[in-house]
């Protein structure tokens, strides 16, 4: 917990678009707490989620393949790469509306696009390249922490249920998929149950005489 705090603290400033806000840090931060990982390309995406798309998955340990894909510093497992040429696009549902996700971005280069969409596919908001690189310049490098970095966001009050990945150029790379859900009814009406528990036991606690001891 200490050092994903820390990583935020030294974070750059939250950028805002409608309802979303982000801060990045570096990608060995994982999820945020309260999310688990729903896509790694390495293995099925976690019940409820789907990857769809035209993109392809290429593998980490391949290195640089011109043109086509740029694995993550640091990264051997497989990723996920958009392409400009030909026109590709990458696309994550969430059965269940998304209240937070965090995700490896690598070579951020300009016209790379990320949209984030409701369960009634109303936009919430997109985030170029640019945007997401900032304060720095998207400039494609893999090594530039600005262009490389692991990304946090808060959908805020607008739950999110899809996300789109483009790319006006080669290439937009990510990997590593962390997310948290709105609660369901149900579990909310359990949560509610069980404070007003907790908070019956204390008063009760507080209601009962003390003893005194001869």
């Amino acid at each position: 917990m200490r050092t994903f705090l820390l990583g935020l603290a030294l974070a750059s400033l939250a950028m805002p678009a409608g309802a979303v806000t982000f801060t990045k840090g570096a990608y060995a931060l994982g999820p945020a707490p309260g999310e688990q990982l729903v896509v790694t390309f390495d293995a099925p995406s976690a019940p409820g989620f789907s990857m769809t798309g035209t993109a392809g998955v290429y593998n980490g340990a391949a290195g640089l393949i011109s043109g086509v894909a740029r694995p993550l510093p640091g990264n051997s497992s497989l990723y996920m790469s958009v392409r400009r040429t030909p026109l590709e696009f990458a696309q994550l549902d969430a059965a269940t509306p998304m209240r937070s996700m965090s995700i490896d971005l690598g070579s951020l280069d300009p016209t790379n696009l990320l949209s984030f969409y409701t369960a009634g596919g109303g936009l919430v908001a997109s985030f170029t390249g640019t945007q997401l690189a900032f304060p720095g310049a998207a400039t494609g490098s893999g090594t530039n922490p600005h262009d490389n970095a692991r990304f946090f966001f808060n959908f805020g009050s607008t739950p999110v249920s899809r996300v789109v990945f483009t790319s006006g150029q080669n290439s937009f790379e990510f990997d590593n998929i962390g997310a948290a859900v709105v609660p369901e009814p149900g579990t909310w009406a359990m949560l509610i149950a069980g404070f007003a528990l907790v908070g019956l036991s204390l008063r009760r606690r507080r209601q009962q005489p003390a003893v005194t001891l001869a």
